[in-house]
């Protein structure tokens, strides 16, 4: 039972050094994202054991300790918080961390450098481990949703519009060129605060029409857990309700 207790702490300790931690750039990521690994599995056998021992216990009628019952619980607040954060898209998600409105003509980063802050993926389209014809591929079978938006709204008010909503997101403009319509900027996810690179487009179709394209890149993981097409999901759809309402 001792061991079940000190894995338990052990387990709480690590979950909670190692995101606090990277979140306050004091661990360093792949040592954050080993310590959470860690504690998650510790957390899930520490779960596994208690429900063991209290079936045992209900079934020879012995009571089983509080304090191991109580351990286990906090334990499972751990596994169960990152399963609802992720979802089920998220553990389904394809092998990639990179996605776009536009898979013919990706909006292109034009002034975040590569060197920027830590970034193990590129931020060239297509230049992560597979061809680019490979991952338009596996993002058109796995989001066929996602695809360039428009509006019967001029490009100029869209572009103010699409800044409002990255704001509104809590995504920091790093760099803008309203001559050619185009943003960039970056955030970091709730959860482990994990970085991403945004870049948005806005192409005018006529006087009075807009396209809007938007691509969004994790900057480490082969995978970014279907985040990317949530999070341009998410500004669409702010996006659209802040253009109705204008």
């Amino acid at each position: 039972m001792k061991i079940i207790s000190w894995s338990a702490q052990g387990a709480v300790f690590l979950l909670v050094i190692s995101s606090f931690g990277h979140n306050a750039a004091l661990v360093p990521f792949r040592l954050a994202l080993l310590g959470v690994v860690v504690g998650l599995l510790l957390c899930t056998l520490v779960v596994l054991v208690a429900v063991v021992l209290l079936s045992l216990a209900v079934a020879k009628k012995r009571p089983l300790r509080a304090e191991y019952l109580l351990l286990a619980a906090i334990c499972s607040m751990g596994p169960g918080l990152a399963a609802y954060r992720i979802g089920i898209d998220g553990i389904r998600a394809p092998m990639i961390h990179d996605i776009t409105s536009d898979t013919v003509n990706p909006p292109v980063f034009l002034f975040t450098q590569q060197d920027e802050g830590f970034r193990e993926n590129s931020l060239i389209y297509g230049d992560g481990g597979i061809s680019a014809e490979q991952l338009v591929a596996i993002q058109l079978s796995a989001y066929p949703d996602i695809h360039t938006m428009t509006v019967e709204v001029p490009a100029r008010r869209v572009y103010q519009k699409a800044l409002f909503v990255s704001s509104m997101l809590g995504w920091k403009v790093s760099a803008q060129d309203v001559s050619i319509l185009h943003f960039e900027a970056q955030g970091s996810t709730d959860m482990f605060g994990l970085a991403y690179d945004v870049v948005v487009r806005i192409t005018s179709l006529d006087e009075q029409s807009s396209a809007i394209d938007i691509r969004s890149v994790v900057r480490v993981g082969a995978s970014d857990l279907g985040s990317n097409a949530k999070r341009i999901r998410l500004f669409f759809d702010k996006l659209g309700e802040e253009l109705i309402i204008r």
